[in-house]
């Protein structure tokens, strides 16, 4: 067993994660989403799990009740850490399970961590065994071919999302600057009124032309972003996100019928 086996298990297993969620969102919204950090069709949070499992638990326990209780640990604290340390990064929530009871700030919940924990052993017991019998007769050089090409691919997806997101902060700071603004002239009327408030942005002298550009710049991007994370919140300019999901989405008269023209 060598490292480029792990490696190929972590691809594996991202895709599988990735078609997992993008399922569950495809049916709940009817159509098609992609569901997922990057571009292409990877979770890496399941890959790093689903390694985490196999190395920490594999062949450590006959026991499914242990092995379950003992990959919910593991899954929820991974789940817990990356939460973390997106938020931190970008400054941004990316998943909310406040709705579930007994949820953790709403990174984590027991009903979340229970779908793993039985995932997980489904995966240790029946399904890790024949992928590993399969892998194993993959050539090295098959292998070491595709993961060299993997690596290309993911370095490249990996930047483009990332480079789209924090472009997108900064972008979300200038519009959420102008909100700020235009808050401030009608304080006397936010608060309370301040969603109905923000629908007559568009008319005030605050919705400069560069403001509309920045709108329109990546729509496919934000698009794609905004529909794979419904519950995306933004610390620092969640008026101007909520703005940019209602346009993006078409949820306000058509995006302004594209500002005129």
């Amino acid at each position: 067993m060598y490292v480029y086996d792990w490696l190929l298990w972590f691809i594996l297993y991202s895709i599988v994660g990735w078609a997992f969620e993008s399922l569950q969102f495809t049916i709940y919204e009817k159509k098609f989403v992609n569901r997922g950090f990057l571009n292409g069709p990877l979770c890496p949070v399941y890959g790093f799990g689903a390694l985490l499992i196999f190395f920490i638990l594999e062949n450590r326990t006959d026991s499914l009740v242990i092995l379950f209780f003992a990959a919910v640990a593991l899954t929820t604290t991974l789940e817990y850490i990356t939460a973390v340390i997106l938020e931190h990064v970008f400054h941004a929530k990316w998943w909310d399970y406040s709705m579930f009871p007994m949820n953790f700030k709403g990174r984590v919940s027991p009903i979340s961590s229970a779908v793993f924990g039985v995932l997980s052993v489904v995966g240790v017991k029946i399904v890790q065994p024949f992928v590993q019998d399969l892998t194993d007769k993959i050539s090295l050089h098959s292998k070491l071919t595709f993961l060299s090409f993997f690596v290309i691919y993911f370095f490249i997806d990996f930047t483009i999302t990332v480079r789209h997101i924090l472009l997108l902060n900064g972008r979300l700071s200038e519009i959420q600057t102008a909100l700020n603004c235009f808050f401030g002239k009608y304080y006397k009327r936010a608060g309370e009124f301040r969603n109905a408030i923000l629908v007559s942005f568009e008319e005030s002298e605050f919705y400069s032309e560069r403001i509309k550009t920045l709108f329109n710049l990546d729509r496919i991007q934000n698009r794609r972003i905004i529909r794979a994370f419904p519950k995306l919140r933004s610390f620092n300019y969640d008026d101007a996100l909520k703005k940019l999901r209602a346009r993006v989405l078409n949820l306000k008269d058509n995006d302004e019928a594209d500002d005129d023209q």
